[in-house]
């Protein structure tokens, strides 16, 4: 995965494992503390419980299974001797967190295997019967209760991290989709500008061919007529790898705040249209320009455009490490000098912002 992908799974894994990791300490190590008598209690239960932890918190990329049956193995262990030894039910919370590690990261049978958690750990339970009867019940409860209780936070978190991890990846689709179509897009413009002139070209090139030893006048006459739609084709394109055409900025925000939106990140548009018409199309480049770049590294997860009367403002949370110089932005720069105006570029952390200042008309 790039570095676009990984960012969103990253921050959400964090949170995750925050959660997860908040939820053990609490309901595992908080409530062994609470509940404990001698101090070798919490001492007896403090290895495995602290190999729980690192389990719980190596849910989203767990050990290998033998290393998992191990650490189930000796929370099971430390579990039977605590029942036997009189420590209160929260010891069980070992067992139950890396059960459900077990369970939850498991591709088949999850049911069953969480069926075989809560039975060995109420089995163990009943182990109270030979020195504390009468807190058998209780026990049996509580520890069945614990196992439960992680057992289905784990498994909802794994059903969450798959969703999430779904959903990533087809924002990651929508933002290569929403690339494709602006090639599209620059294809049948480039396609509208030189389709039809260069089937003229090829005629004229066939009649002049035909004609070199017969009409040598007319030869002339066409390949005059072939140079000079050539040189309109070339400037045409020029115009059009440059985005000199003229643009309706109201269109170009359209077409970049669903560019974007499909991208799966958050337009904030702020201001309306520019009050001077010379300056819509220069707005539209620079707004133009914007998109693409963002759309090109797409890990920013919101986009500010901020509109003034003689100002645009492009900023977007996704410039990470260092950024690359664009080519664009430097020829951008220099037509939108030609047209009385700055273009200014700002790098801070993680953002990234791109502001445009028109000082005059467009020339």
């Amino acid at each position: 995965m790039t570095a676009t992908e990984v960012r969103p799974l990253t921050r959400m894994r964090s949170i995750t494992t925050a959660v997860m990791l908040g939820t053990v300490i609490l309901v595992g190590g908080l409530g062994l503390i609470l509940s404990a008598g001698p101090w070798w209690h919490p001492v007896l239960v403090a290895p495995s419980l602290i190999t729980a932890v690192w389990v719980a918190s190596r849910w989203h990329d767990p050990p290998r299974l033998s290393v998992l049956i191990a650490a189930l193995a000796l929370a099971q262990v430390t579990w039977a001797v605590a029942v036997l030894w009189g420590v209160d039910v929260p010891a069980v919370a070992p067992v139950a967190i890396v059960g459900a590690v077990l369970v939850a990261t498991r591709s088949r049978a999850r049911g069953l295997s969480a069926l075989a958690l809560l039975v060995m750990i109420g089995a163990t339970a009943l182990l109270s019967l030979v020195n504390t009867p009468g807190s058998t019940l209780g026990y049996v409860v509580g520890a069945l209760f614990y196992a439960v209780v992680f057992v289905t936070t784990f498994w909802l978190n794994e059903i969450a991290w798959r969703l999430f991890t779904e959903l990533d990846a087809m924002r990651a689709t929508a933002a290569e989709l929403a690339v494709v179509k602006e090639r599209m897009r620059f294809a049948a413009d480039l396609h509208d500008i030189q389709g039809h002139t260069l089937h003229v070209i090829k005629l004229k090139a066939a009649v002049a061919a035909r004609l070199q030893h017969i009409d040598p006048e007319r030869v002339a006459t066409e390949l005059g007529e072939i140079e000079r739609l050539t040189g309109e084709t070339i400037d045409q394109a020029q115009h059009l790898v440059n985005s000199t055409r003229r643009l309706a900025f109201t269109s170009e925000l359209a077409n970049a705040t669903a560019l974007l939106t499909a991208a799966g990140i958050g337009v904030d548009v702020r201001g309306g249209d520019p009050h001077r018409t010379s300056d819509e199309e220069i707005f539209a480049l620079v707004l133009r320009e914007a998109t693409t770049n963002i759309l090109r590294h797409p890990a920013a997860r919101t986009v500010t455009i901020a509109i003034g009367d003689d100002a645009l403002t492009i900023s977007n949370d996704g410039a990470t490490g260092t950024t690359r110089r664009e080519r664009g932005l430097a020829v951008l720069r220099e037509r939108v000098a030609r047209s009385g105006g700055v273009l200014d570029v700002s790098h801070e952390d993680d953002s990234f912002t791109l502001s445009l200042e028109v000082r005059g008309a467009a020339a």
